[in-house]
């Protein structure tokens, strides 16, 4: 499978729960699928179709804080000629995510127009936030390989379909697909499995891997030889290559 591989690094960011306005300002371990269309789109310059692309990702980070910021905060003043807006200032917590690492692989028939949107991107860079600023290192089209066994570590997986397979990660619900400006709108939402640790499929059962640290069962009609999409160029552990995991915006 040819695919786009971009390695983007960040110092700082942060992916807001969408439904927390107020009060601290808590984010997701990882960023959320509309995330990853906005960076893609900002690199590209327009708003491509959501169901052009799909995506997979490697996402670390070093450390998490939080820190005082201010939210300004306005109403339109209809009581008062000589003031047209009253405007507050309001503390609160935002958490931060530090040295974030993201390796992110599309799958489209745009790969040599995606090459060339994160080569010379129309917008700023950034990863998280517009002030989030980030750095894209490497872009190159790549060819995964079907390959068995393989690892997934460090990313998120489809909750309908990992969930019962797998018995580490967090469930988190994260928004899909956000829509075009002004009201930019999150209109799609799926749950994930939120993935830290490395788990391997289809070790076999000598190989020293706890259960703890192996998927559970295969999915209903899979055959004894699931088969998945690796990165060639990643680390290998018992004998197992790094898998991608592709995800639809729509």
């Amino acid at each position: 499978m040819r695919v786009l591989r971009v390695l983007i690094e960040a110092p700082v960011t942060s992916f807001r729960y969408p439904h927390f306005l107020i009060g601290r300002q808590i984010t997701y371990d990882m960023p959320p699928p509309s995330t990853i269309y906005g960076h893609v789109m900002s690199a590209v310059g327009r708003l491509l179709p959501p169901e052009s692309l799909e995506f997979g990702y490697h996402f670390t980070h070093k450390a998490r804080a939080s820190d005082l910021e201010h939210q300004h905060i306005w109403n339109r003043n209809r009581g008062k000629k000589s003031v047209n807006y009253d405007i507050t200032v309001q503390p609160h917590h935002r958490d931060f995510l530090y040295d974030c690492r993201l390796v992110l692989y599309l799958k489209s028939d745009r790969i040599e127009e995606l090459v060339h949107a994160f080569r010379e991107p129309v917008f700023c860079v950034n990863l998280g936030r517009s002030q989030d600023l980030a750095s894209i290192r490497s872009v190159e089209a790549i060819e995964l390989t079907e390959a068995r066994p393989a690892y997934v570590e460090s990313t998120i997986l489809p909750f309908h379909t990992m969930r019962e397979r797998i018995g580490r990660g967090i469930t988190a619900t994260m928004p899909k697909y956000i829509g075009p400006p002004p009201e930019r709108e999150p209109t799609v939402f799926a749950q994930y499995v939120v993935l830290h640790d490395r788990i391997f499929a289809g070790v076999d059962g000598d190989s020293g891997v706890s259960d703890a640290f192996r998927l559970l069962n295969r999915p209903t009609g899979a055959s004894d030889e699931e088969t998945w999409w690796t990165d060639p160029d990643t680390p290998q552990f018992h004998e197992a290559k790094r898998a991608v995991v592709f995800h639809p915006f729509t």
